[in-house]
């Protein structure tokens, strides 16, 4: 690493290491269970608990083997969003169910009002109950893909909606869910739109290296 550039330490939200003027970031566990306390679950019950995250905007020699994705934007635009039928399917699957996080679903008055309004501010007008499903069947499409793209005869899955209606992509975009999968399309949820600046609705490629 350049000794001229500062490892900064992430502090708040995990997403923060995602805004551009973000050149390296190291992201403690206690990350996880600060803002987004509820979405780390996630990260507690997996394989990667404990573990420091390092994101970077350039390559670090040497540390090739710790490598877990390689991040770059996509031009995909979303095919459609999935009806709301659809998504009940998603979230009602057995296979599904067993491997939520039952801190999920333990959602606070606050935390309920604070995703509304961020949902509006970016051009939504879904109520909690709407917002939730959406970030639950969400995440079960990186979980058990039921919508992808084909490219090449390989199957990409992709956030299923737009920034406004999606919540905590880092456990996608950082190899939480789905780390099994090859490649995957992730739009930034609204607290990255908001927190890290990134662009609304624009598709991230999150590739296996």
């Amino acid at each position: 690493m350049s000794k001229n550039i500062k490892l900064k330490s992430g502090k708040a939200v995990v997403c923060a290491g995602l805004d551009e003027i973000s050149k390296i970031i190291s992201v403690p566990p206690e990350v996880w269970d600060s803002t987004c306390h509820r979405q780390g679950s996630w990260y507690r019950k997996s394989e990667k608990n404990g573990q420091y995250l390092i994101i970077s905007s350039f390559e670090l020699e040497g540390y090739e083997g710790f490598k877990e994705a390689v991040i770059t934007q996509s031009d995909v635009i979303l095919p459609r969003p999935v009806t709301r039928e659809e998504k009940e399917t998603m979230v009602e699957d057995e296979q599904f169910k067993p491997l939520v996080p039952r801190e999920w679903y333990v959602v606070s008055d606050l935390e309920k009002r604070i995703w509304t309004r961020w949902a509006r501010k970016l051009g939504s007008e879904e109520d909690w109950d709407s917002l939730f499903l959406t970030h639950t069947a969400n995440h079960a499409n990186f979980i058990k893909p039921q919508f992808f793209i084909e490219s090449n005869r390989q199957k990409i899955p992709y956030s299923i909606d737009r920034s406004a209606n999606l919540c905590s992509c880092c456990l996608e975009l950082f190899q939480v869910i789905g780390d099994t999968l090859s490649k995957k399309l992730v739009a930034p949820c609204a607290g990255a739109v908001i927190f890290s600046r990134l662009p609304k609705d624009r598709y991230l490629m999150v590739e296996r290296p």
